[in-house]
């Protein structure tokens, strides 16, 4: 029987779910995989045995889980921060630099923190300390400290009108009274803000020869000066807003011929006086201050009972009347502190508190920790702090904040934008819903004018984007057709690294790494996983020149015990010396002086099986024992990767080729009699009908003996095992040595049994 080759020409359909396996009908069918496992899917096509991890070094607490976290200073500068219970460590191109800095984080914290960066400082929010500030000022100065706000938002006017505050001063440290219980001990370091009705107020200064002044006057809005007599010199009207420097504000001159009668605004609360320089005659002057509405604020130091409290004075306060419109500070031990934070249209902006879930707060224009609000001519300015609710008919605690173009809002169940297409202010921002599936405590990830995030409850991946045809913001489920990957497991933790293949990764409640190829503009998103001897527990991507590179936290046991290790996913190469890659977990790189026979330093693999590379001779697996491993029969090698080693696996799904003139070929005894595999610098490798009927993948034995170089490019053809009859056609590839595999097709020879086309 003439057998009938088919091509599969490419991989990017990626790791496919049993659901699909007779979904012949699907594009990404004819390009998947039904395995995937230690490999990943290159956005051109090719699939290719991932990379091993080379070690770098060990977390502070072996018996403690840590978060990775990319601080990105310049474009070719970045770091690895290292989160653990109470302290951050500071880690460079795999190195640690010796920089721990304490924080108020335990370990319980650590999947809740949120980051954003500025250049050399980086803001963090936990909801349940005050937002941090992380700044870098060298290499090995860096400083953890809670950001002293210039000036924080504060809550909506406290709504019981029975309840009054009475200040006993309006400077310094003064008493706070109130008429019910409104104090309690986690309010003290809290700013809070009294708005008090001021009467109109007048003072008067009667000049004869000489200068003389008035008593200085709070003006909040509007003035009025007026003289009376006849006098000769010159009267000022000054103003301070501090109390202390005074500055000329209106000056008048006569010459026993002039009074002037004159009303002004000012454009914030300020002091105002006269000053009378006379050189004949009496000036019988007078200023006035209107009646306004006073804002002052206050930090509590101390509070001693409900109704009783001490404060400092931060900006003088109108008088010592009551007031019931007073508001407590948005963040503190009471409400809680922010979860979440971004930067947009020059903003620093915050969402969501445990006591205001749904709220957003943006700061003023430029001025990253002022939230105050400023108004000329009674109308707040656009560059003034802004508060905004984001509310649906449930409510849906904001979870994270994204801002491209637009600004994105993702709640526990649903997402909004605040279009960035125009400038936002306090009088012009439009929240609008979007979708509606809700986000889990794992960071969105922005890929370009796109957003990858975990569905609520943490088992989905799906992306969003504004649609051009609906004018809103759209996106798909990303695993959808894999869901064999997520079902039943949580994502915890999530990177991306944009080159060099544009590859997502996101850690699995159960340790696996799950790995997505994305390009969505080439309608690319292949799914692979990747195991090791251990489980991962956090990931990150950092940027080092023209590369990411990807760090991962592992959980291993070494000798019996448990250990945690920071390991950095090898970079791709494209060398043809199979010594140049490192396809080894755990692994360590040496490159000797003096080429050596006995390697030590190996005590992070104390106890393990662990191959060895060397030189370009692969040895036979080898245990350290004391930390050191002696290569047999006296050889010696300069250069020597050492590790744990992965096995690839890749099956294709059920073959099919469409309908042909007898119909569909699924269901049909077939044999798969032989495959023609395209590589490119690869080595080693089984492949079979099956994992239990595999045959080697022929090389050149002779060049391996030598310690040649290896590697190979081109179609390799491997006649499969006899006992491959099935109505399946499938072909699986299993790959266990420490060398790479890159495919880039699979040509099958298939036989139909009993039957010609």
């Amino acid at each position: 029987m003439k057998p009938y080759y088919a091509i599969q020409p490419a991989f990017t359909g990626g790791e496919l779910s049993e659901d699909v396996a007779s979904r012949v009908d699907l594009d990404k069918y004819q390009l998947g995989l039904k395995q995937a496992e230690n490999a990943i899917v290159r956005p051109y096509g090719s699939v290719h045995k991932r990379p091993g991890l080379i070690y770098c070094g060990q977390t502070k607490y072996p018996d403690k889980t840590v978060r990775l976290q990319e601080f990105n200073f310049v474009t070719d500068l970045s770091y690895l921060l290292e989160f653990g219970d109470k302290y951050v460590r500071v880690w460079r191109d795999g190195q640690y630099l010796g920089v721990e800095v304490a924080t108020p984080y335990t370990e319980s914290d650590l999947p809740k923190l949120r980051f954003v960066q500025s250049v050399d400082v980086m803001y963090i929010c936990s909801s349940t300390y005050p937002v941090q500030k992380l700044s870098r000022y060298t290499e090995t100065d860096w400083e953890l400290t809670a950001v002293d706000w210039d000036m924080p938002p504060f809550c909506d006017v406290n709504k019981d009108t029975d309840c009054k505050i009475t200040p006993s001063g309006t400077t310094g440290s003064i008493n706070l009274t109130a008429s019910k219980a409104a104090f309690d001990s986690d309010m003290v370091g809290d700013w809070i803000k009294l708005e008090q009705y001021v009467e109109g107020r007048e003072v008067k200064l009667n000049a004869t020869n000489g200068t003389s002044q008035s008593s200085p006057l709070s003006v909040g809005k509007t003035w009025k000066f007026i003289s009376h007599g006849t006098w000769t010199g010159t009267v000022y009207v000054e103003y301070s807003t501090d109390g202390t420097t005074w500055k000329k504000l209106r000056t008048y001159t006569s010459s026993n011929d002039y009074n002037p009668q004159e009303s002004g605004d000012v454009e914030e609360y300020a002091k105002l006086r006269i000053t009378a320089s006379i050189t004949d005659g009496t000036c019988n002057a007078s200023l006035s201050a209107y009646p306004y509405t006073h804002t002052g604020y206050a930090t509590i130091t101390a509070v001693s009972s409900e109704t009783a409290a001490v404060a400092t004075v931060t900006k003088e306060l109108g008088d010592t009347s009551a007031t019931a419109d007073w508001y407590r500070a948005a963040w503190g031990k009471t409400n809680g502190y922010p979860c979440c934070a971004t930067f947009f249209q020059d903003r620093l902006v915050f969402g969501g508190s445990p006591g205001e879930p749904q709220r957003v707060w943006m700061s003023k224009t430029g001025d990253y920790e002022n939230f105050g609000i400023e108004k000329e001519s009674g109308t707040v300015t656009d560059d003034s702090a802004i508060t905004t609710d984001f509310l649906s008919r449930r409510a849906c605690a904001i979870q994270h904040l994204d801002a491209g173009n637009d600004l994105v809002v993702f709640t526990e169940g649903n997402s909004w934008t605040v279009s960035g297409g125009e400038t936002v202010t306090p009088s012009n921002i439009t929240p609008r819903n979007q979708e509606n599936y809700g986000v889990s405590e794992v960071a969105p990830i922005r890929i370009g004018n796109r957003v990858v995030y975990i569905q609520r409850r943490g088992s989905i991946v799906r992306d969003i984007g504004y649609d051009y045809n609906t004018d809103s913001y759209i996106g798909i489920d990303l695993t959808l057709l894999s869901k064999d990957l997520v079902n039943g497991k949580k994502i915890t933790d999530d990177a991306y690294a944009q080159e060099p293949d544009s590859l997502l990764y996101f850690v699995r409640s159960d340790g696996v790494l799950l790995v997505l190829t994305y390009v969505i503009d080439q309608k690319v998103y292949a799914w692979s996983h990747i195991v090791t001897d251990g489980r991962f527990e956090s990931v990150a991507s950092v940027n080092s020149g023209s590369n990411d590179d990807v760090y991962a936290a592992v959980y291993r046991t070494v000798n019996g015990k448990t250990v945690r290790y920071i390991e950095r996913f090898d970079r791709d190469h494209t060398s043809v010396s199979q010594q140049d890659y490192t396809m080894l977990d755990a692994a360590i790189v040496y490159d000797l002086d003096t080429a050596a026979g006995t390697i030590t330093g190996l005590e992070t693999l104390e106890g393990k099986t662990v191959r060895v590379l060397a030189d370009g001779y692969l040895y036979e697996p080898m245990i350290v024992e004391g930390g050191k491993i002696t290569l047999p029969d006296e050889t010696t090698a300069k250069r020597l990767v050492i590790g744990l080693p992965y096995t690839m696996v890749l099956e294709q799904p059920n073959w099919d080729v469409g309908n042909m003139e007898s119909g569909t070929v699924q269901g049909r005894e077939k044999t798969v009699t032989k495959a023609i595999l395209r590589l490119k610098n690869s080595f080693g490798g089984w492949i079979g009908p099956d994992a239990s009927h595999l045959e080697p993948i022929l090389y050149d034995p002779e060049a391996m003996e030598l310690g040649e170089d290896v590697l190979v490019t081109g179609d390799r053809t491997v006649d499969l095992h006899e006992n491959g009859v099935n109505t399946e056609g499938r072909t699986y590839i299993k790959h266990e040595t420490p060398y790479p595999f890159t495919i880039s097709a699979i040509i099958r020879a298939v036989t139909f049994l009993g039957e010609t086309e």
